[in-house]
């Protein structure tokens, strides 16, 4: 059974205050690391991150956990914050840069600071791909380290809010947008094809990467590529595409089930899938 990510988000990506942050993911709060982790482990804080990042202006505007597998272990989860900067909270901007921030303590992830932008028009929050990551682990000799990390990405920002402007000035066709669907569908499902008939699982089609060129609202009709990005983005991360369902019972009566995908549940797949499509996006504007 999947667990439901727990977020908390303004839908103009307004600033959240600490208690609202706390209250849905806790393990915000936390100040010690997991009894699993070896000594070498040295907590780097989230809640110390959110301080240091407030002292150079950038302000908390979504947090999600996900619940531990492992009862008792909540407030040592995976959670990722995002965070806008004072300038960029006053502007009525359709795309706004934001920092994202992916922790845990667990001793199964190093902390990671992203480069990413967050879409008013669809509430969309995408993650920028190669060159624009910086990540430290959670060790004794690097727990003080994360004001240069920050510093890092807070200049790589200017960038990538230019290599957004690219796609949008770049426009393609229709058998260029499909192949850019077609490669982006396979970033979260296989094709099916003869030798997958007898195999259980989910499978993309030829109208699964048709709905992911199919907007969903009237704003994302463009045909430049930072619109078809954010429809595909859309459809792979919240769900929707139709897609094929093979199971025991489909196997048997000779042919799959048709289904609308459902949302990511994994912060980690989230944001895996965030930036290889970012690097499509990008090699698509070149």
């Amino acid at each position: 059974m999947p667990f439901d990510l727990i977020h908390t988000s303004n839908p103009n990506a307004s600033e959240i205050d600490l208690q609202t942050i706390i209250d849905n993911c806790p393990a915000v709060l936390t100040g010690s690391k997991s009894p699993d982790v070896s000594n070498r482990y040295g907590l780097v804080s989230s809640l110390g991150a959110i301080n240091v990042l407030a002292d150079y202006g950038y302000r908390p505007v979504k947090a999600i956990q996900r619940p531990s597998r492992k009862a008792g272990q909540e407030q040592y989860a995976a959670h990722m914050l995002s965070f806008a900067h004072d300038r960029d909270l006053q502007t009525d901007a359709e795309t706004r840069p934001i920092l994202c921030m992916y922790n845990s303590h667990d001793g199964k992830s190093a902390l990671k600071i992203y480069a990413g932008a967050f879409r008013y028009i669809c509430s969309n929050e995408l993650v920028a791909g190669e060159g624009f990551q910086a990540s430290m682990r959670h060790s004794n000799k690097t727990a003080q380290g994360f004001e240069s990390l920050l510093a890092d990405q807070a200049k790589a920002l200017p960038a990538m809010m230019h290599k957004i402007e690219t796609m949008q000035q770049t426009q393609i066709d229709y058998e260029q947008a499909y192949e850019f669907a077609f490669n982006a569908a396979t970033l979260r499902w296989e094709f099916e094809d003869q030798s997958k008939s007898l195999l259980q699982g989910s499978f993309a089609y030829n109208d699964t990467v048709m709905d992911m060129i199919i907007p969903s609202r009237f704003e994302d009709k463009g045909h430049d590529i930072w619109s078809i990005f954010n429809v595909a983005q859309e459809k792979l991360i919240k769900g929707g595409a139709r897609i094929l369902s093979h199971t025991k019972a489909t196997t048997q009566r000779g042919y799959p089930t048709i289904r609308r995908a459902r949302g990511i549940q994994s912060l980690s797949e989230t944001v895996r899938i965030n930036r290889k499509l970012w690097d499509l996006a990008e090699m698509a504007a070149e």
